[in-house]
């Protein structure tokens, strides 16, 4: 006699969204909320930006839950859902930045800066270029828990790219 395989809780209740149903939804988001807001802090590294984000997120899994094809775990296409609103947060923030350094470079008279920003702070930014793919991979592999083909799948990058950005980010 064999087992019928039971089927995934998070599907289960993304069907329940489909049909609009609030306690699914719930439920869902009890689940999946605190990973998800946690991903987001950690890439924007924005407190309010993450929630504004957050908030966004759930919205869209509520509005576009018959558009997940089942190719990945439920948790996994949130999370995509999240890295690509976070990806044009951080696009819109680095328009912010620029038009911001313009501006502190025409009316610059502190000796002490360049540009407006003081050393602490282009060391900063200089990490926040540079890191944002590796602290990526990090947190999805280890805070997240998702293996390296999830994350493969999640970001559209071969599974040794993961690897690969795993070895480098440690």
């Amino acid at each position: 006699m064999t087992k019928a395989k039971k089927k995934d809780p998070e599907i289960v209740l993304l069907e329940g969204i489909v049909k609009k149903d609030k306690t699914a939804f719930e439920q869902l988001y009890q689940l999946t909320s605190q990973s998800v807001f946690a991903y987001l802090f950690r890439m924007l590294q924005n407190r309010e930006a993450a929630e504004d984000i957050h908030v966004e997120v759930f919205t869209q899994v509520w509005k576009t839950a018959q558009n997940f094809k089942g190719r990945s775990k439920v948790k996994t296409w949130i999370f995509g859902i999240a890295r690509n609103m976070a990806l044009n947060e951080m696009r819109r923030e680095k328009i912010r930045r620029t038009e911001e350094l313009n501006d502190r470079h025409k009316d610059n008279k502190t000796t002490g800066e360049i540009n407006g920003y003081t050393q602490s702070q282009h060391i900063q930014t200089a990490m926040e270029k540079i890191s944002v793919k590796h602290r990526e991979i990090l947190d999805l592999v280890f805070f997240h828990e998702l293996s390296y083909a999830e994350v493969a799948g999640l970001l559209e990058i071969p599974e040794n790219t993961v690897k690969t950005r795993v070895y480098y980010a440690k």
